[in-house]
């Protein structure tokens, strides 16, 4: 069992881990993300209304002793990251008790091998989200709500670009991913798992993905 009871971050690195977890607690309060080092990286995965896993991956300003794979309350890293905020240039941020986490958070992506796919740039796929959103929007108010979550998961089961679906590119354009147009992005596969990387995150979902949760998020 790993004896790692902090990470150090450079201040920068902090703030965009908070502005992550901030985003993930705005869907569920209770949600919870889980922490791997190893070396001088460390990932941290996330659940989302969309179906699907999402993660970011920041530099260590101190390497770990050991590696560490950890599952924590996102609300409380979150707040334990607010009381050192203030402190720097390099953060040690100390992590919470482990906690039992959501089961898709039990079984993460394989490292390798991945098949490459599509590449573009973020640009190439916002006006595909935004124009899957409007018409979300749109539909909802002329079919009443009864209706929402069965049209929410025909939007984001739809094919989106490079393999991947819709909720994919949904996710990341929510979690800012996509937010400069000439950011370089691409897409992969490999058994049971299709992938889309950004230079800001990336979003996994399952092959054989069940029905959207949460899936009226927009």
């Amino acid at each position: 069992m790993s004896t790692v009871t902090a990470l150090r971050l450079a201040k920068d690195e902090v703030a965009y881990l908070a502005a992550y977890l901030s985003r993930v607690t705005s869907w569920d309060e209770r949600s919870a993300v889980r922490v791997q080092a190893r070396g001088s990286v460390v990932g941290v995965y996330a659940p989302s209304p969309m179906d699907v896993l999402v993660l970011i991956a920041l530099p260590l300003a101190e390497e770990v002793a050991e590696p560490l794979d950890t599952t924590v309350s996102a609300g409380r890293l979150r707040d334990v990251i607010g009381d050192v905020a203030r402190m720097g240039p390099h953060l040690d941020v100390p992590l919470p008790d482990p906690i039992t986490g959501s089961p898709s958070l039990a079984v993460l992506p394989p490292r390798t091998p991945w098949s490459p796919g599509e590449k573009g740039i973020a640009g190439d796929v916002t006006p595909r989200v935004d124009t899957a959103v409007a018409a979300f929007r749109a539909s909802v108010p002329a079919t009443g709500s009864v209706n929402a979550e069965l049209l929410a998961e025909a939007a984001w089961d739809a094919p989106g670009w490079g393999g991947v679906p819709m909720r994919a590119l949904h996710a990341a354009r929510l979690l800012g991913f996509l937010s400069h147009p000439g950011a370089r992005i691409e897409t992969g596969t490999t058994s049971g798992w299709k992938r889309l990387t950004t230079p800001a995150g990336q979003v996994f979902v399952r092959a054989t993905a069940g029905p959207v949760r949460l899936s009226v998020v927009r």
